[in-house]
């Protein structure tokens, strides 16, 4: 494997918000980049890592250090509204 550290810094944060759960339309909207762009830098950060999806990037990046969990830790939009299918009983 490539050593994680040939990421670029927006490649980091790509990452990281990968981790968090973001959707691309999401992370393009946080970073002010085109859904286009972030695309691409998945597709750099897969063969960098050599994987095959982003949950396989997510946790390698988690497992090797190259995203803390304190990055990853704040709730996010994505998911508030993930929770849009669970019914709350009164």
């Amino acid at each position: 494997m490539r050593s994680t550290f040939e990421l670029t810094q927006q490649e980091r944060t790509v990452l990281a918000l990968v981790a968090r759960g973001c959707r691309n339309a999401t992370i393009a909207s946080e970073l002010f980049i085109s859904i286009r762009t972030v695309e691409t830098h998945l597709y750099h950060i897969f063969d960098k890592l050599q994987v095959a999806s982003r949950t396989e990037a997510a946790l390698l990046a988690l497992h090797s250090g190259l995203v803390l969990s304190a990055e990853i830790s704040g709730s996010s939009d994505e998911k508030e509204n993930n929770n849009r299918y669970s019914m709350s009983i009164s």
